[in-house]
């Protein structure tokens, strides 16, 4: 008597388990090689099984993570960015722990109406159904970001020697000191713009000229900004030789003409021509500042649910043409679909605001809010209850 097993084994995936296939025939002689038979498809099945969710586990689900994770921080930036726009309360919240249960299973039942002992042309048929199954069970644990340490970093200035450092590690000095620093010397950088929307239109003008003279000036290694090497551990900008664009850039920040090295310092009643006296901002001020940037639609505006500014015409003014205008641009769209090609975008206020794929400006700023963010935060989340929720 010849004796056809048949094993079905299905593949399914959903958010709970995973089901494992192989489909086999094997036409087997009688009914102990039969048993053996199945005992050697469970085993290595089995193997196989362990294996999938063993070390090869960690290379499924290791870049799933990290794409999640990295997204959800780049949409709660945003968010961020888009309520203090509207005038409402950020939220800052971090994920402390991710921890990922499997539970592995078989099990081998009837195959519908193949069950049992079927004679097809002299042949006796067997039908059995085999399952393996992997149960996945994520929990997410979140902490609120809160805390007198936290709110401090938050709203305290950022120091001068992380600013210079910033652009010793290779960022844009016009990038670092429009967004970083509200005063030099005398230069206004739209101090008002570092909290709520003003409603008169900010000052910044000659802050933005004597900044662009720097970024020339460095660029071309005729300008040195980091610690002085020769006296006092003093933190200076120096000038290499004297041409026609670094005594512009002296007579604009009100500097000694005469002088090549200039001390940083953010005490405001030392006004000596030989300083450079910088008040910088706070990493929540930059996020204001940011804010600006914020396209909305005519209809939030019409319905007073930001804050509209205007300039010496009376005019409504345009914040393309301020700093933050600059080096980002958030767009708006009330479509109800996701905006096709945007690098991060959330839906708020039954609309979608987004960062484009190919603003590359305005994903460089971004990507140096996130750094700030990080850098000025650190490992301060407050003794607050934590929410934990299963990813099921």
């Amino acid at each position: 008597m010849n004796l056809n097993f048949e094993f079905d084994l299905f593949i399914r995936l959903t958010k709970r388990h995973l089901l494992v296939p192989l489909l086999a025939t094997i036409m087997i002689n009688n009914i102990q090689n039969s048993v053996l038979f199945m005992g050697a498809v469970g085993a290595l099945f089995l193997m196989g099984g362990c294996k999938s969710i063993g070390p090869e586990s960690v290379k499924e689900v290791h870049q799933k993570y990290n794409d999640a994770i990295a997204k959800t921080n780049d949409e709660q930036t945003l968010f961020n960015i888009v309520r203090l726009k509207y005038l409402e309360n950020p939220c800052f919240m971090d994920i402390t722990g991710i921890a990922e249960s499997r539970k592995f299973t078989t099990r081998v039942g009837p195959s519908g109406s193949r069950f049992g002992l079927v004679n097809n042309s002299g042949n006796y048929e067997l039908g059995l159904v085999a399952y393996s199954e992997i149960f996945q069970n994520p929990t997410v644990t979140y902490s609120p970001l809160k805390g007198e340490d936290f709110t401090k970093r938050m709203l305290s200035p950022l120091p001068v020697a992380v600013v210079l450092g910033l652009i010793q590690a290779g960022w844009n000095v016009k990038r670092v000191f429009n967004l970083c620093v509200e005063c030099i010397n005398h230069l206004d950088n739209a101090s008002t713009a570092s909290g709520p929307t003003p409603v008169q239109e900010p000052e910044y003008e000659s802050f933005s000229e004597a900044i662009d003279l720097m970024d020339a000036l460095y660029s071309q290694k005729r300008l040195v900004i980091g610690l002085n090497p020769d006296g006092p551990k003093d933190l200076v900008l120096r000038f290499v030789g004297s041409d026609s664009q670094s005594q512009q850039l002296k007579s604009i920040l009100g500097l000694d003409p005469n002088s090549f090295e200039f001390r940083f310092n953010s005490n405001f009643l030392d006004t000596r021509s030989t300083n450079l006296t910088v008040r910088t901002r706070s990493v929540m001020e930059v996020f204001f500042y940011l804010s600006h940037a914020v396209n909305v639609p005519q209809k939030d505006i019409d319905a007073g649910l930001v804050t509209i500014t205007k300039g010496c015409n009376g005019k409504i003014f345009d914040w393309t043409q301020c700093l933050s205008g600059k080096w980002i641009t958030i767009n708006c769209t009330e479509s109800r679909e996701r905006p096709k090609d945007a690098f991060v975008s959330i839906f708020y206020r039954g609309k979608w605001f987004y960062i484009a794929d190919n603003d590359l400006n305005s994903k460089s700023t971004f990507m140096f809010l996130n750094y700030l963010f990080n850098l000025q935060s650190g490992n301060s989340m407050a003794s607050v209850p934590t929410l934990t929720i299963s990813a099921n």
